[in-house]
């Protein structure tokens, strides 16, 4: 039994310059390869270059590193319209999105720089760029743990490298036949990485707290930088049950009672940032 019919396996390439990381990043090149989860066969390529908004003007290092010309991303298009075409590429493919997972060499690709950029732009991405395989885990199964890049993982696998290293359909091209050994070893490729939170486990009921205080939602004190997260009975957000306690020191406050996040250290303080002033 599968996990799934189609692999998508993508490698983005970003704007970048010499020395500290650009900021922000954006994605400029945006590749993809569809892999049949049952032959290995690569069923079909997708390529669009995306117009950078913040930094538009490529520098020297980064054409020079990725093969990319400022012509190229001048004639690109956003990043929003670039998902809606890898959408219509993919419903043109046949591809049920339920039994397909995004491949990726490193966490890199969705974890970090997909995620970022749709977040700092206000964009919606697909959910299925929510999970991914990062293939360096199935790899170290079938030839042992070690650091290598991703040329060096398709020479060790007995494969040609071809094309341009940081050529973003190349590197994904060269990730899917790599993809496709792996495969061919017998090790199962599954999700190994995933930006949906795990549900927190039911917690079992406890006591009510005494005073019995009815919380209401208000400000922190300005002396504590901490956000309000809604609670439910007894329990904060993280799961952990909330403890309650009254200001000891003299001041406006003295003699209020309070809850926090029983998660907690007399050394380092609050490690979440529940807090509630009781009613």
């Amino acid at each position: 039994m599968r996990d799934f019919d189609c692999f998508v396996v993508i490698d983005f390439e970003a704007t970048c310059k010499q020395g500290p990381r650009i900021y922000p990043q954006e994605i400029i090149e945006f590749p993809a390869v569809l892999v049949d989860a049952a032959t290995g066969d690569l069923l079909s390529a997708f390529r669009t270059y995306v117009k950078p908004r913040h930094h538009p003007v490529l520098t020297a290092f980064c054409k020079e590193l990725t093969g990319i010309q400022q012509e190229q991303v001048d004639g690109g298009v956003g990043l929003a319209e670039a998902l809606a075409m890898h959408d219509s590429w993919l419903a043109a493919a046949g591809v049920a999105l339920n039994l397909l997972a995004v491949v990726t060499w490193g966490d890199w690709d969705c974890k970090a720089m997909l995620e970022f950029e749709c977040t700092f732009k206000g964009i919606a991405k697909p959910a299925y760029f929510n999970r991914w395989v990062n293939l360096r885990i199935p790899f170290e199964a079938a030839f042992g743990a070690g650091r290598r890049n991703l040329q060096e993982a398709v020479r060790e696998a007995g494969l040609q490298w071809d094309g341009r290293l940081h050529c973003g359909l190349d590197d994904a091209c060269n990730t899917a036949r790599l993809l496709v050994e792996v495969m061919s070893r017998g090790v199962p490729i599954t999700i190994t990485g995933s930006l949906v939170p795990v549900p927190l486990p039911e917690p079992e009921p406890e006591p009510k707290l005494k005073p019995e205080i009815q919380i209401q939602p208000l400000a922190a004190p300005l002396n504590h930088c901490l956000n309000w997260c809604s609670c439910g009975a007894g329990f904060c957000y993280c799961g952990v049950p909330i403890r309650g306690d009254m200001v000891m020191m003299p001041g406006q406050t003295q003699g209020r009672y309070f809850f926090t996040c029983g998660n907690w250290t007399p050394s380092l303080g609050p490690m979440c940032p529940f807090f509630v002033w009781a009613a």
